[in-house]
């Protein structure tokens, strides 16, 4: 292990204890959003330089030191300016914020409605309505906050919801990033101790760990058309698993592809410039634009998914359903190179503490804008994402939250 790998490593640490520290404190998401990145960027490929076990594609495409004297100090500089430049938020008691729970089951009920409506509407309004459905989780979390027990159930209720739909559709993404969110308001309820938050994240990472090795299965059932009860096959294909104690080579590659985003990165590193030339910023450009102008204004824009970029700047092929995106750092790199990617995590942790003290300052004078922030950080958190799906989502999000304000307080007379 090179120098550079322990010194990521310790970063990664201390944020993961940062995060740790503010759970029930305050919402620890910047924190969150760097544990990912760090899991991905760091941990992950040092597993996979460690390991014995290689994928054939799934695996690091430069050295080591090649890969570390890019990704570490891009990292550490990303985070210390995301941390460093935010402002804490969030000093509200469980009274300040039971108040609005009066509001919750008319927003839950309204994210339904857009649930129900986008699977109607022409495309051309799909991203919008699928904003405004995820109102319901956000009414759910009010809900938490309610002194009637059946409401606090609805809360509860949310979650389950989540897991059921996830199964049925064998994607897990959206559950585990609202369950995520979802602990963090509840720890800012009820403040668990040290003890209660350490079983919890145990249990957690457990389940997710078995969830992990449970997932390629599931997928292969429901995927090829199974039509039995899909929530009894997930438990059965899950106690198959469990019961499995031999865990050999192929499930110990195939959990740390999933937590290695280090491969793409290196895939990118060994292509650019070497087969193909940085971008010097089109792609950042591209991201730019597509978030702020409308696909009726920009119908040439680009759009979300991230097979084109992939391909080009890893030079490796995906199959016509499969959609990577190359991450904020890859992309930096594949931009700007080593010295000028860093600078761009530089830009883009200051970008984000700048947006996170705006939430701030608005939420002095409107703290039920605290239950919005998972849907402004829902792409934002993901390490694998790449540039244009990230602005596009906090853009438009941002945009429908502004207007949900706006119609709430001046024409449904709500005291948000």
């Amino acid at each position: 292990m090179t120098l550079l790998s322990i010194l990521g490593l310790i970063t990664l640490g201390i944020i993961l204890l940062r995060l740790f520290n503010k759970l029930g404190q305050s919402l620890p998401v910047i924190e969150l959003l760097l544990a990912i990145a760090g899991l991905q960027w760091i941990l992950g490929p040092i597993i996979s330089y460690s390991s014995e076990v290689s994928h054939y594609k799934y695996y690091m495409y430069v050295p080591q030191e090649t890969y570390m004297s890019f990704v570490v100090p891009a990292f550490v500089i990303f985070s210390a300016v995301a941390l460093l430049w935010k402002k804490e938020i969030f000093t509200f008691d469980e009274a300040d914020l039971s108040k609005y729970s009066g509001y919750g089951l008319k927003i839950l009920l309204f994210g339904i409605a857009a649930d129900i409506a986008g699977r109607f509407a022409p495309q051309s309004l799909a991203f919008f309505l699928f904003l405004l459905s995820q109102f319901k989780f956000i009414g759910a979390a009010l809900l938490l906050f309610s002194s009637s027990k059946k409401e606090r159930l609805l809360f509860y209720a949310a979650i389950g919801y989540l897991f059921v739909t996830s199964i049925y559709n064998a994607l897990f993404h959206d559950f585990l990033l609202w369950s995520t969110f979802y602990f963090m308001l509840w720890a800012l309820k009820y403040k668990p101790g040290v003890q209660k938050k350490i079983f919890i994240l145990l249990a957690g990472l457990v389940f997710v760990i078995s969830l992990q090795t449970a997932k390629a299965a599931l997928r292969a059932e429901i995927w090829n058309g199974y039509e039995g009860d899909k929530i009894a096959l997930f438990f059965n294909v899950l106690d198959q698993e469990l019961s499995n104690t031999n865990f050999d080579d192929t499930e110990q590659e195939g959990l740390n592809v999933r937590l290695n985003q280090g491969w793409i990165i290196s895939a990118i590193m060994k292509e650019v410039p070497e087969e193909e030339p940085f971008a010097d910023g089109a792609t950042v450009k591209e991201a730019v634009t597509a978030s702020l102008l409308p696909r009726f204004l920009s119908p040439n824009k680009k759009k979300a998914g991230g097979q084109e970029n992939f391909m080009k700047y890893t030079g490796l092929h995906l199959g016509k359903n499969t959609s990577m995106g190359m991450s904020i750092i890859g992309e930096a790199y594949a931009n700007f190179g080593s010295f000028g990617g860093i600078f761009f995590m530089l830009i883009w942790g200051f970008f984000l503490s700048v947006y996170w003290n705006r939430i701030k300052a608005l939420s002095e004078n409107h703290p039920v804008l605290i239950f919005f922030i998972p849907l402004l950080f829902f792409q934002v958190v993901k390490a694998e994402t790449e540039l244009v799906v990230v602005l596009n989502h906090m853009v438009k999000a941002s945009i429908v939250v502004a207007l949900f304000f706006w119609a709430a307080r001046k024409q449904l007379k709500w005291d948000i």
